[in-house]
């Protein structure tokens, strides 16, 4: 596995690290030196800045004295605690940690090409397509998602869709470090509320679809909206150095066409319907591949996608829009497009002769195991199997939900525990 962890040379001096930034206090202050930064107590090494960082399943502040035991030289923390370190108490902990990386690792982003994708269900093969047209249009790209993150080879592995804010920008560190020109990642509504990409400035920003996902944590779909809008809003913060981003929007989701009402900014909108300014026309889908023609105002190209399945065509429309919002030219949009033969776990086909057809594939919300049935059907299979789950430790609601498609729309159904 590639391993990716860019370690600054040298030190910082503390000062310098939190010039200009609002500290609510500073307790037993001294400008130590700082030779890294962390909020996972576990990964703490003598000098480093440890943030006490509160989370949906564990507040960073019980971990803050078990940091400076381990060498933590200072604590940046919301409520002081009991500790002779240098303790600078902020009133957002994580909106310091993500000042604080986008200082300690020199802005990197600053010098890359950054886009990010959000929505409930497409954001990692709208990835991978984008990633493929940046390649070969701007240079080498980096990628941070669901199913990993990296530059060139294997992706290593990542316990979340988007990771914290000091990871990512040592990520970012990594990439640019590695001659990265671009980065494309995956933002998720926990990221956006959670502000792990506060400071982030994308160049574009895509999304997807909103269906029903997450509402254990966001409690309604409003919220859950709202949550990805962060993202969105951030593509024009009057805070940013880099100008303002494009968003790019499915044109047909009234939930995001309505997100595109509200943004204010330059958008361009992709979709089937005749109204979408990047649009797929004349569209077919089978075993054999997705085809359709990939229309921009009065320019026309065919595309001949080797990912499967109808709903393919909409994670190739928001990567074509993205790179089109970036000024990159439709040949090298086909080009990229067509260069993708697999998504890990994306409606991924697994045949052997004389065996059934086996398709493995990350559906994990009612709309995305509709959609998958639903192509699946469009087969004209002689019988569909299923075997899926939904884990219970998340959205319940979401269950029956799931096992009533499963039931309409497939022949047996099996239900597993979910990993």
């Amino acid at each position: 596995m590639v391993r990716y962890g860019w370690k600054r040379s040298g030190t910082v001096r503390l000062s310098q690290l939190i010039e200009g930034m609002e500290i609510a206090s500073r307790l037993n202050f001294r400008d130590v030196e700082v030779g890294g930064i962390s909020s996972d107590s576990r990964s703490i090494k003598p000098g480093d800045c440890f943030v006490a960082v509160r989370g949906s399943a564990a507040d960073g502040h019980e971990f803050a004295l078990l940091a400076a035991e381990r060498g933590a030289s200072v604590l940046v923390v919301e409520r002081p605690v009991e500790t002779s370190n240098p303790l600078l108490v902020v009133n957002d902990s994580s909106l310091a940690a993500s000042l604080l990386a986008k200082r300690f690792y020199g802005d990197p982003v600053a010098e890359l090409v950054l886009a990010g994708i959000t929505g409930t269900n497409g954001k990692t093969s709208s990835s991978f397509l984008l990633r493929s047209i940046f390649e070969g249009s701007l240079g080498p790209t980096g990628i941070i998602g669901t199913v990993g993150y990296g530059s060139t080879g294997a992706l290593a592995y990542s316990a979340n869709t988007t990771p914290g804010a000091i990871d990512l920008y040592r990520m970012m560190a990594d990439f640019k470090g590695r001659g990265c020109r671009a980065v494309v990642m995956e933002v998720s509504s926990h990221a956006a509320e959670q502000g792990r990409i506060t400071g982030l400035e994308f160049d574009v920003g895509v999304f997807t679809n909103a269906t029903r996902d997450h509402l254990d944590y966001h409690g309604t779909f409003e919220r859950y909206v709202e949550a990805k809008e962060l993202f969105v809003r951030s593509l024009r913060d009057e805070r940013r150095s880099k100008k303002p981003g494009t968003f790019v929007f499915n044109a047909d989701d009234p939930a995001v066409a309505a997100v595109a009402e509200r943004f204010g900014g330059r958008t361009l909108s992709f979709g089937r319907s005749t109204a979408a300014e990047v649009r797929a026309e004349r569209l077919e889908a089978d075993l054999a591949g997705t085809r359709f023609e990939l229309a921009v105002g009065a320019k026309r190209v065919p595309i001949a996608l080797r990912l499967l399945g109808t709903f393919s065509a909409y994670n190739a429309l928001a990567a074509a829009g993205a790179a089109h919002a970036l000024g990159i030219g439709l040949d090298a949009v086909k080009a990229g497009l067509e260069k993708v033969a697999v998504v890990p776990g994306r409606f991924q086909v697994v045949a052997a002769p004389l065996a059934p057809v086996v398709i493995v594939d990350y559906a994990h919300t009612p709309d995305a195991l509709e959609k998958l049935l639903a192509f699946c059907r469009e087969l004209s299979p002689r019988r569909i199997i299923i075997v899926f789950g939904c884990g219970g430790d998340r959205d319940r609601g979401k269950r029956p939900m799931m096992a009533r498609i499963a039931a309409d729309l497939s022949d047996s159904v099996i239900v597993t525990d979910d990993n």
